[in-house]
């Protein structure tokens, strides 16, 4: 289990700062940068400290992928028109502005249906046989 200091410490990181920032930060460090630069690549080397960023990145990394029943939600979305293409334009002061939204279409349903298909094992071939083997010292 962390200190405070140290979930802070690796939360910075995570969130993207430099481990000398996240340890200032975490730390109230003032001293020198080079004492902090050695602290901190201590702290981010210690077991607990590295077990805790890997758990705390594929939190990031489950809520940024989608799941299988999500992607086929999408797809199934996109064939029944829930699913809208925006298109966009700029305007004078340099921002998207929405212009219209459209339904997918045929060959981008298709696609869809098809991948969705693929994904739920609709084109799955089933091979039936007999082989022999024989070990390779029987042959030899």
């Amino acid at each position: 289990m962390l200190n405070v200091q140290q979930e802070r410490f690796i939360q910075n990181i995570v969130k993207g700062m430099s481990q000398r920032e996240a340890y200032k930060e975490a730390y109230n460090a003032t001293y020198d940068n080079n004492a902090i630069d050695v602290n901190a690549s201590k702290l981010f080397n210690e077991a607990k400290v590295q077990l805790r960023y890997k758990e705390l990145l594929q939190g990031l990394e489950d809520k940024s992928i989608m799941s299988a029943k999500e992607r086929m939600k999408w797809l199934t979305e996109v064939v029944k028109n829930i699913q809208k293409e925006d298109i966009y334009t700029v305007n004078s002061d340099g921002e998207n502005v929405l212009v219209s939204s459209r339904n997918a279409d045929l060959n981008t349903k298709l696609k869809a249906i098809e991948t969705l298909n693929k994904m739920s094992g609709e084109y799955t071939t089933k091979l039936e046989g007999n082989i022999a083997i024989e070990k390779l010292e029987d042959v030899l």
